[in-house]
């Protein structure tokens, strides 16, 4: 089946593009408003964009009224966020936050998450968080009046004790298993690994290796 984007209605982009491009990691971005009132919103339109500068992107849209989140206006405002990684600690939390609050209300009194100071921004991070990355805004990219870019310049990194291996300064994969996004209300953890270098060219001709191949060494 072949489809030419023009040709989709809005809706069924997002909804065959979301369940194609799978899995997503999903960020728990907390953001404080300028009444110092802090924020938590998961958002699965999200990845690493670039080790140098150091770059993560993420994705809004506007709500189905039009109104535009509360994580974007205060990431305008403030210019700082901060984006906690999930793992089966705080997913429970992430499902809670994905609610429609009010905006006087914060998700974080309803998820049972806690708080901790950041070192280099001036927002929160989540406590229980295997991972937080505290971001300065790098650009905002608006691509229409509901939909924008978000590019964060990652400051500091957090990284729980259990996941980090001081000697060879390495995170344990063993111990990290963050949650994955898939489409509609569905979600992944990390499923069974497997370990190849890149093979070489001499290693392609000798070995024959063809599409599909999981070659073994």
């Amino acid at each position: 089946m072949d489809f030419k984007i023009n040709e989709l209605s809005q809706y069924e982009r997002y909804k065959f593009l979301s369940a194609l491009v799978i899995p997503r990691p999903v960020a728990f971005v907390t953001t404080k408003n300028a009444e110092g009132k802090h924020n938590a919103a998961p958002f699965s339109f999200f990845n690493l964009f670039s080790e140098d500068p150091a770059l993560v992107v993420l994705g809004f849209s506007h709500r189905p009224d039009g109104r535009s989140k509360d994580t974007i206006n205060n990431i305008r405002a403030s210019g700082q966020f901060v984006v906690n990684m999930i793992d089966k600690s705080i997913i429970g939390a992430m499902h809670i936050a994905s609610a429609d609050f009010l905006p006087e209300e914060s998700e974080i009194d309803f998820a049972g998450i806690d708080l901790s100071p950041s070192q280099a921004v001036d927002v929160m991070r989540i406590t229980e968080s295997p991972v937080s990355l505290e971001c300065k805004v790098f650009e905002i990219k608006d691509l229409t009046e509901r939909r924008a870019l978000v590019l964060g310049e990652v400051l500091a990194i957090h990284i729980k004790d259990e996941i980090f291996d001081p000697m060879t300064r390495r995170v344990i994969p063993e111990n990290y298993s963050p949650i994955a996004r898939l489409y509609g209300n569905e979600y992944a953890w990390l499923g069974k690994r497997y370990t190849k270098a890149i093979p070489t060219r001499d290693e392609i001709r000798e070995k024959g290796l063809q599409a599909g191949d999981i070659p073994e060494d």
